[in-house]
């Protein structure tokens, strides 16, 4: 049977200038993920990544774990297909919100201004307006949205698991939680409305689980994350 290890990036620097950077906790998060493969005698056969520069670090360092421990661990192949959606997209679309929602506007001034004073509170705010943009996004609430669709975003993931080669039997895929929500969604049979909620709680460095049953990715476990403690899952 055929085993497919999603995997979200370690935490990334949120309030500094450059989001697609892991931080100490980031590459702590990603050992601890490949200490607990060798742990569990968990080897793969193929590994990949989209080629985002914080995914690419996550994988680094998972395989690093395996290298000077003398594992054999195949080197990563980059795909751009598993990259989170374009920031383009979520940029586009709230400063079409903020034309007509005064109190969107308002948050997301705050919001800038936080990020600027590098204020932890920014996280929060950042949660607020992502759900919305993401709601409309999925909804599609907006014409023309730069640079794709929910939908021919959920396209572009599908292809992604098909995609996946045949004759590998234990693969390690590093991606970003809305991937992994959608191609969730894909192995539950999910309506669009009901991929939204799963796109909030895939936390960083996560481990979910799918099995591949005659041509279909099913769902083993999700969002799982055993190899970290509190202190090493929390978000601060």
């Amino acid at each position: 049977m055929k085993t497919l290890y999603l995997v979200r990036h370690g935490q990334a620097d949120r309030l500094g200038k450059d989001y697609d950077q892991l931080t100490d906790k980031g590459y702590l998060q990603a050992k601890k993920l490949g200490e607990y493969f060798l742990k569990q005698n968990i080897e793969f056969d193929f590994v990949s990544s989209g080629n985002l520069r914080r995914q690419i670090q996550t994988v680094d360092a998972v395989r690093n774990e395996f290298t000077k421990e003398r594992f054999c661990i195949p080197e990563s192949i980059t795909d751009d297909k598993w990259n989170e959606f374009d920031s383009r997209l979520w940029l586009g679309i709230a400063s079409r919100i903020r034309e007509v929602d005064s109190d969107f506007a308002n948050l997301y001034s705050n919001y800038k201004e936080s990020w600027e004073r590098k204020d932890p509170q920014t996280l929060d705010l950042f949660q607020i307006l992502i759900h919305r943009v993401l709601s409309d996004w999925v909804g599609g609430n907006w014409n023309e949205v730069a640079p794709y669709s929910f939908l021919q975003y959920k396209d572009r993931i599908s292809s992604a698991l098909k995609n996946l080669p045949e004759k590998n039997k234990s693969i390690l895929v590093v991606t970003s939680s809305t991937p992994i929500a959608i191609a969730t969604g894909i192995s539950l049979g999910l309506q669009k409305e009901q991929f939204l909620p799963l796109m909030k709680f895939i936390q960083n460095t996560s481990l979910t689980i799918f099995r591949q049953i005659t041509n279909r990715w099913e769902l083993d476990s999700f969002n799982g994350r055993p190899h970290l403690n509190s202190e090493e899952a929390s978000i601060g």
